[in-house]
């Protein structure tokens, strides 16, 4: 997974779940990169592991969508903002974290992290990755898109609230 760049390819993911997905527009946060586009809104498709006994445990793809785009699914000019992940899935493929143990991690991205609870966080510029840990191993993440450079514990556990 690459933080330079979007840690998956939206159109080539959609693509492999075909139609096994729900949506909804939301409002976004407070902290999500918003570019400055008029005709704009942030909308969350929902793709539900085969098996899933927590509804709060469906895996999210956060996207920016604009002007006459906006509504359609196979959308080239949506901006990635936010993956919230709690299930193995390989077609996320390198995306796909869920399981490493914290020396992949740290192989995979270094050891300049910052550490929570339960859990660890990377950043690149405005774009984050926190993990949450069970037993050395990740749970779930969430990688997210900032509208800010500036990174501290502070903005951290105001995401995670």
């Amino acid at each position: 997974m690459n933080f330079s760049k979007n840690p998956i390819d939206i159109l080539a993911y959609k693509k492999k779940k075909e139609m096994r997905f729900t949506t909804s527009i939301t409002s976004g946060t407070e902290f999500y990169f918003k570019p400055k586009i008029e005709d704009s809104i942030f909308y969350v498709y929902y793709y539900p592991a085969e098996k899933f006994d927590d509804p709060k445990k469906i895996d999210q793809i956060i996207v920016y969508k604009h002007r006459e785009n906006k509504h359609k699914y196979e959308d080239q000019t949506e901006i990635l903002i936010e993956l919230r992940i709690f299930n193995k899935d390989a077609d996320l493929g390198e995306a796909n974290l869920i399981g490493f143990s914290k020396i992949e991690l740290e192989s995979k991205f270094g050891n300049d992290f910052l550490t929570f609870d339960n859990g660890i966080t990377y950043s690149n510029k405005n774009k984050l990755l926190i993990l949450e840990l069970d037993n050395s191993k990740v749970k779930s993440y969430r990688y997210i898109k900032l509208n800010t450079e500036e990174i501290n514990n502070g903005l951290i556990e105001q995401i995670l609230k």
